[in-house]
C-alpha cells in the first residue's frame, strides 16, 4: 500500500498547489455533501416530495452508512494528513515529508477507506436520478438527452465531491473511487427492495443486527490485537489545530446515527399517522411545507450540544436524537401539515 499512498500523496500535492485559491469552494463542497446531510437534508426533502422514493432513499442511506462503518474498521485505511508523518518511507530515510496543507474539515477521526462522503453521495444521487428517470419514463423515451444529462450530472457530482475530499487531504484518491463504486452498487442492488411488509419487529431486528455486527467486528479487531479506535490518537497527534478534531466524525457516532435512524423509521412507517396520511394526496404546497418543516427540525437538531462527560451517555443521546428525527419526518410532521391544511379549509 505504501506505493499507492505515495502516488496518491503526489496527486494531493499537485491538486493543492494548482487550486489552493479555491480552498473555500472545496471546503463548502465537502461540508454540503457530509454524510450527516443524507439524514438531515436529502432524506427529509425527498420523502416530503415523494413518500415512495423517500422511503427507498432512507433504506439505502442507512445500509450504505452501516457498510461504510464496518469497512472502515476492517480495512484499517490511513488518512493523508497523518500518514505522511507516520510512514516509514519518509521517517529516517532522508526523504522529505510532503507538504500537505490542512483545513478546517481535514481532521476526521475515523479510518479513511472507503470515503464516506463519496459512498453516501454516490448512493443518494443514484437513487434520486434513477427514480426521476423511472418516474418520467415516457418523457425520457421521447428525448434520450434527458437520460444523458442526468448521468453526466451524476458523474460530475461524484468527481467534484471526490476532488474536494482529496484537496483537503481527508482522503487518498483510491479511497474516494472505492467509495463511489460501493455507493453506486449498494444503491443499485437495494433500489427495488420491498419494505412495505416490514413491521416494527423487523426494524428492531435490523437495528439489533447492525449493532451486533458492529460489536462483532469491534471485538474481532481487539482479539487480533488491532485497536478499532486507533485513528483517534492519530488525529489528535497530527491535526495542526486541535479544535478541528470532533467526536461526531468517529465510527461509533456514525453507528448511533444509522441505528437510531433505522429504529425511528420502523416506528414511523408502522405508525397510525403514516398509514393515514400516506393514502392522502398532498398538494405541492403541503409537500413543500413538509419539506421545510422537516429540514428545519433536522438542522435545528445540529444546535443541540451533547454532554461529553460520559461517553456512553454521549452516544446514547446521538442514538435517541436520530430515532426521534426519523419518526418526526415520517409520522409527526406530515400529520401536522395535514391537520393545519384541514383547519385552513374549514376556516375558508
Amino acid at each position: 500500500m505504501e506505493t499507492i499512498y505515495q502516488t496518491d500523496v503526489a496527486i494531493i500535492e499537485v491538486l493543492q498547489s494548482w487550486l489552493l485559491q479555491y480552498e473555500k469552494v472545496f471546503i463548502s463542497i465537502s461540508n454540503i455533501f457530509d454524510p450527516r446531510y443524507a439524514f438531515l437534508l436529502y432524506s427529509p426533502i425527498v420523502f416530503s416530495m415523494d413518500w415512495f422514493i423517500g422511503r427507498k432513499l432512507m433504506w439505502v442511506v442507512v445500509a450504505v452508512e452501516w457498510m461504510n462503518h464496518l469497512l472502515k474498521w476492517l480495512l484499517h485505511g490511513e488518512r493523508p494528513y497523518w500518514w505522511v508523518h507516520e510512514a516509514d518511507v519518509y521517517n529516517g530515510k532522508g526523504v522529505p515529508v510532503p507538504n500537505i496543507y490542512q483545513f478546517s474539515l481535514t481532521c476526521e477521526t475515523g479510518p479513511g477507506s472507503p470515503s464516506g462522503h463519496s459512498q453516501i453521495t454516490a448512493a443518494v444521487w443514484y437513487v434520486i436520478f434513477d427514480s426521476f428517470l423511472e418516474k418520467y419514463h415516457a418523457e425520457v423515451e421521447k428525448d434520450d438527452r434527458i437520460r444523458k444529462i442526468c448521468w453526466v450530472a451524476y458523474f460530475f457530482l461524484l468527481a467534484t465531491i471526490g476532488a474536494s475530499r482529496i484537496f483537503i487531504a481527508a482522503h487518498f484518491p483510491h479511497q474516494c473511487l472505492f467509495g463511489m463504486f460501493l455507493g453506486w452498487q449498494v444503491a443499485k442492488q437495494l433500489k427495488n427492495i420491498n419494505q412495505k411488509s416490514f413491521n416494527v419487529l423487523y426494524y428492531c431486528a435490523f437495528t439489533a443486527g447492525m449493532f451486533t455486527s458492529a460489536f462483532i467486528v469491534f471485538e474481532f479487531l481487539e482479539i487480533i490485537g488491532s485497536d478499532p479506535m486507533w485513528t483517534i490518537e492519530r488525529a489528535v497527534k497530527w491535526c495542526a489545530n486541535p479544535e478541528n478534531v470532533h467526536l461526531d466524525t468517529t465510527p461509533l457516532f456514525a453507528m448511533m446515527r444509522y441505528c437510531g435512524f433505522m429504529l425511528g423509521m420502523g416506528f414511523g412507517f408502522n405508525s397510525y399517522s403514516f398509514a393515514k396520511h400516506s393514502k392522502e394526496n398532498f398538494t405541492m404546497p403541503m409537500k413543500t411545507a413538509c419539506a421545510a418543516w422537516s429540514v428545519g427540525t433536522c438542522l435545528l437538531s445540529e444546535t443541540i450540544t451533547f454532554s461529553k462527560e460520559n461517553m456512553v451517555y454521549f452516544y446514547f443521546q446521538a442514538f435517541a436524537l436520530n430515532a426521534f428525527l426519523a419518526y418526526a419526518v415520517i409520522a409527526v410532521i406530515p400529520n401536522m401539515v395535514a391537520l393545519i391544511w384541514k383547519m385552513k379549509e374549514k376556516i375558508s
